[in-house]
């Protein structure tokens, strides 16, 4: 039989009778409670009783003192005189248990009781949600800040898309949580003043919303996995489902170094320096390293395959042939040096699709050297209208800089006809001279394109066929 068990804390701190009433109810099921952690709480089978549990608070403990504080010895003695007996911390809320009917409660004065919550909560709760909503309002503006300037930017990625999502729910929970603590302490002053205890709270409701505060984010998490492995290459989806793991694994050992001070007898400021070392060095090495090896071994797009070197560049020895189009087909003519790249990009609401390829031809120039040619184009598949016509404005206005007349590009309208697409806009410099890339309009989907030459009629067709209808 088990004689131990962990439950997932999603009590609020200053919520003493609700930890009270949880902690008795627990006991008459036969399991008391061992240790109070942060996330987790340990209990151990026991005969089941009924016996009362108190809450007090003392504003200097701290999860990195080597022991208890004088205060918090002080205090445990004289709860042991009055039939009290310690049972564990929970950051500045000290638990005690009695199994006397008749032991006398450990607070008498309500006010003193809220003013020591007040000043208790603001040594680590306070502070705490505070920071995660400032960093919260700060990733939600910086992830969808655009969205009613310049929505596309926020449809880009599914990174960008749903990280403001998380962001929203964490910024919207601590909001929650701080106007939740001060219309408790607002309450419970007035219950005060008019003579009677503090304002109860409703446990269950708090509970509850953790609890879906909790959900929501592993929904989110789940979605974005899920909208990346869609894309058809896994790298990003394969990034996040090894970091989150290692970032729990971070903070378990994070949180076992200052558990390990403590049993040191490490003063605080020693136990807080090793603690913020730790988490420096062990955040550099998991997390950096992971990101290291999955730009070392091409996560992100998927791997290029076996490559060797030539005229000081890399070409592939075996180039990919997943590409809808690539420039044999144009031209007709397979190449010896070849470096073919496709990477799925974009957004669940707006996928990418990005290929590139630069070749050797097969034959010496006058100097000595082969010539090069390159292809590189991207097809947007916007899933709504308005995400077309917000692309297009978008794309059309991308090089178009006033300010660097110089280095100014703008597109123009040309017949679509020869390309068998329903628009085409090509790029022009400002001085009137035409670049060699286009955009291509076909219904659903966008092409932006570019060549080192300009393509003849049967070369649009198949680029259109291929690029446009048939991709």
């Amino acid at each position: 039989m088990n004689e131990l068990r962990y439950r997932w804390n999603t009590l609020c701190l200053y919520d003493y009778r609700g930890v009270e009433e949880h902690l008795s109810v627990m006991a008459a099921q036969g399991w008391r409670l061992e240790k109070a952690g942060n996330t987790l709480w340990k209990y151990r089978r026991a005969q089941p009783a009924q016996v009362r549990y108190a809450v007090t608070y003392s504003a200097g403990a701290s999860q990195f003192n080597p022991g208890p504080t004088e205060g918090q010895e002080s205090l445990a003695e004289l709860c042991a005189a009055a039939g009290w007996t310690k049972v564990s911390d929970w950051l500045q809320a000290q638990i005690f248990v009695t199994e006397d009917p008749a032991a006398v409660p450990l607070e008498t004065d309500e006010a003193l009781r809220l003013e020591n919550i007040h000043r208790s909560m603001g040594k680590n709760f306070l502070p705490a949600n505070i920071v995660i909503l400032i960093l919260g309002l700060f990733m939600t503006y910086s992830s969808l800040g655009t969205l009613f300037v310049r929505p596309l930017r926020v449809f880009e990625s599914n990174a960008r898309l749903f990280s403001g999502v998380l962001f929203l729910l964490v910024a919207l929970l601590e909001i929650y949580t701080l106007f939740h603590y001060y219309g408790w302490r607002r309450k419970s002053r007035r219950a005060i003043a008019d003579g009677g205890p503090c304002a109860p709270i409703r446990t269950r409701a708090y509970q509850c919303l953790n609890r879906a505060a909790l959900v929501l984010v592993g929904v989110c998490v789940a979605l974005y996995l899920l909208a990346e492995l869609l894309k058809g290459e896994p790298g990003l989806a394969l990034f996040y489902a090894v970091y989150i793991p290692l970032f729990v694994l971070l903070v378990a050992l994070v949180r076992l170094t200052t558990v390990l001070m403590r049993k040191l007898k490490a003063p605080k400021w020693v136990n807080m320096a090793a603690t913020l070392a730790v988490d420096v060095v062990l955040a550099f090495a998991l997390i950096g390293g992971l990101a290291f090896c999955a730009i070392r071994f091409g996560w992100f797009f998927g791997g290029g395959g076996e490559t060797y070197t030539y005229q000081n560049m890399k070409f592939d020895a075996h180039p990919r042939e997943d590409l809808p189009l690539t420039l044999t087909d144009l031209t007709g003519e397979p190449y010896r040096h070849d470096r073919r790249e496709r990477r799925a990009e974009g957004s669940f609401f707006l996928p990418e699709q990005s290929c590139r390829e630069y070749a050797f031809q097969n034959t010496e120039g006058e100097d000595g050297w082969p010539g090069s040619l390159q292809l590189s184009y991207t097809i947007y598949e916007p899933r709504a209208q308005w995400l077309y016509d917000a692309l297009m404005e978008d794309l059309l206005a991308e090089d178009d800089d006033p300010a660097i007349p110089e280095f100014s590009k703008a597109y123009r309208w040309e017949d679509p006809a020869p390309w068998g697409a329903e628009a085409v806009y090509r790029q022009y410099w400002r001085d009137g001279s035409p670049t060699d890339s286009w955009l291509l309009c076909f219904p659903g989907r966008v092409v932006g394109l570019s060549l080192d030459w300009e393509p003849a009629a049967p070369e649009k067709a198949l680029i259109a066929a291929r690029l446009g209808l048939g991709a």
